[in-house]
């Protein structure tokens, strides 16, 4: 190849590249503000599963504490029917 035509292939490689230069940055950045983003929506949903976690604990407690005081009643009425009959 002559000094010519190497000259019209870096020319034309450094074109491209400065072409495209801009582009890759441009595309670069979205792409860091669609990681940050994913990153703070993962870190919002492992807090609200551990929310979710914990009230689903605070609700099988108090389901517990409920159907303790059913069969407390139900021993009361009972009492009471074998107090009154």
């Amino acid at each position: 190849m002559s000094v010519s035509e190497w000259s019209l292939l870096v020319g034309v490689c450094v074109s491209g590249v400065l072409a495209l230069g801009p582009w890759m940055f441009m595309v670069h950045a979205k792409l860091a503000v669609l990681a940050s983003q994913v990153t703070a929506l993962c870190r919002k949903v492992d807090k609200t599963s551990e929310i979710h976690d914990r009230l689903w604990a605070v609700h099988a407690q108090h389901e517990a504490k409920l159907e303790t005081h059913n069969v407390e009643i139900a021993q009361i009425g009972e009492r009471l029917r074998d107090l009154m009959g």
